[in-house]
């Protein structure tokens, strides 16, 4: 009775974890579109990227306080630093490259490539952090990036949809891109234990605090090296501060805690690809909010890419 009682109770935490995981794929595909609307409206990328986590930063110094004070036992510094720097990796290098990319793609495409980071997580999972690979994520996985090629595949004419764009800064752009998917994915496998060590909450906090120092440093840098002058806190009208905190709150604060306590309950691996239903839905907003274009085959990826991943839920 009791095992099957904890088999039971450790089901349904999967299940929760892999709810989780969907719910911050979701809102983490806000991010694209709200940056690309900001973009239009004249925001440059080093002061988004500041006023995006320093907006931020108050919650987690909060919510990194209170879980430091619940704590028994504090933890080694080493474990601190460890934190801090894979923030470094996964909120700062990969943010900063993202961004940048933006530029040049669409906010469509940007989550195509960005969403290559599972396949990276399982890949580099085996051969470099020991993990077990399962064949039962093969079928989800073919399922889903089948769902994507057709999103995307069918259409490479919105390559040239980027106004004033040539193809070597698409090109550069999607370089960018995929070096931000590369970091994230290294990110989730470095987090794992330090995961385990300082709890999900705790962990974030520390990580995304060490980020947002790390912005602040690299705009004061730029600024030096370029002579522009980029203030802390720009003259811009309300609509973008609300923009900006939109982006702040529910695509960056809200997703980050929520992947977090995915990983710690579900894994990297299952976690990264529960975050292919992300595309799907930056698809839709995309449609609605920037007028991108949406086909019949792009329907059919998106019904394709929800199937994988309602796949993987099943996988034990």
């Amino acid at each position: 009775m009791t095992a099957r009682y904890s088999s039971a109770a450790t089901q349904n935490d999967q299940r929760f974890g892999l709810i989780i995981a969907l719910c911050a794929a979701t809102l983490f595909s806000t991010k694209p579109i709200l940056i690309k609307w900001l973009y239009s409206l004249g925001v440059e990328v080093l002061p988004l990227i500041w006023l995006r986590m320093a907006m931020a930063l108050p919650f987690y110094l909060i919510m990194g306080y209170l879980a430091w004070a619940r704590l028994a036992s504090k933890p080694a510094t080493r474990h601190l630093l460890k934190a801090a720097s894979i923030g470094l990796l996964g909120y700062y290098l990969s943010s900063v490259l993202d961004l940048y990319g933006l530029q040049y793609v669409s906010a469509q495409l940007e989550r195509l490539v960005l969403y290559a980071y599972p396949s990276m997580v399982v890949i580099l999972g085996m051969l470099f952090f020991g993990q077990t690979f399962k064949a039962a994520i093969i079928l989800p996985l073919l399922i889903t990036y089948g769902g994507l090629t057709l999103m995307y595949g069918h259409d490479m004419d919105m390559l040239a949809a980027v106004p004033g764009v040539n193809n070597d800064q698409l090109m550069m752009g999607a370089g960018l891109v995929f070096s931000a998917a590369l970091t994230f994915a290294c990110y989730l496998l470095f987090s794992k234990n330090s995961i385990r060590q300082l709890g999900s909450i705790l962990f974030t906090c520390i990580a995304m605090t060490s980020a947002t120092l790390a912005i602040l440093v690299h705009q004061r840098v730029d600024s030096w090296l370029t002579g522009v002058d980029y203030p802390l806190v720009p003259e811009y009208s309300a609509t973008i501060w609300l923009g900006i905190a939109a982006l702040a709150i529910i695509a960056t604060v809200l997703p980050s805690f929520l992947i977090s306590a995915a990983i710690a309950r579900i894994g990297p691996e299952r976690t990264s690809m529960s975050g292919t239903i992300g595309p799907v839905a930056t698809t839709a907003l995309a449609v609605i909010f920037l007028g991108e274009s949406l086909s019949l085959l792009s329907i059919a990826g998106m019904a394709l890419v929800v199937f994988g991943v309602w796949r993987l839920s099943q996988i034990k």
